[in-house]
């Protein structure tokens, strides 16, 4: 709409796992994943599975209808 003006900078184009990522989603798992596609290429799993559920390491708190929870 713009000439191309309004495309994004390149330097946020690209992103990279951390190397603590692998320590936290086994890789041995990624075939059981089902990754999304977008034009033509895999980018991400619809959802990961970690070792050690982020819950237990970041805690968590909320309140719906009727149910509340807190995990320190």
């Amino acid at each position: 709409m713009l000439g191309g003006k309004e495309s994004a900078s390149p330097r946020y184009i690209f992103t990279n796992l951390s190397k603590l990522t692998r320590m936290l989603y086994n890789e041995q798992d990624d075939p059981l994943l089902n990754f999304i596609e977008e034009e033509g290429c895999s980018i991400e799993p619809e959802y990961y599975v970690p070792v050690l559920p982020s819950v237990l390491i970041n805690g968590a708190e909320g309140i719906g209808t009727g149910w509340m929870t807190f995990v320190p």
